[in-house]
């Protein structure tokens, strides 16, 4: 009898909440209310949803935890030897002060102009256009209520 005490209670109690749960999670909507038609509607074409067959199948062809520890091993076994690679390469640029000495003669022989305001007004004006720019619109009136 005891033991009978002891598996129906705890079958009664979970029993009643999910009961109790379906009744919490189903409220009637309010007759009153003008979206009423359109809530029942939604709520009675999707009662069924989710489905099973809606969700997706099991993963198949999924590789095992040996093959992953061993595609990772090769990865950072090759990462190891790219580093050794980069690291035996000899990255000076040999004489320093004749390569700067070169790039200055290319620049030097392309006259590259930069365009630029001539006149302090005429930097003035160009700089009270941005701020002109950038001032915000003025405030929509709108009634109180």
């Amino acid at each position: 009898m005891n033991l009978v005490k002891i598996v129906l209670q705890p079958v009664a109690v979970v029993s009643l909440c999910v009961g109790l749960s379906a009744c919490a999670f189903d409220p009637p909507a309010d007759p009153a209310s003008p979206l009423a038609t359109r809530i029942d509607s939604l709520v009675s074409a999707n009662r069924d949803y989710p489905r099973w067959q809606d969700f997706p199948d099991a993963p198949v062809n999924v590789p095992d935890a040996a093959s992953v520890r061993v595609a990772v091993s090769g990865l950072e076994a090759s990462q190891g030897e790219l580093g050794r690679e980069v690291a035996a390469i000899d990255w000076e640029l040999g004489d320093t002060e004749q390569f700067v000495t070169s790039i200055r003669q290319r620049l030097n022989a392309d006259n590259v102009e930069i365009p630029t305001a001539d006149t302090p007004a005429q930097i003035e004006a160009f700089a009270a256009s941005l701020r002109e720019r950038a001032k915000a619109p003025p405030p929509v009136d709108r009634p109180l209520r």
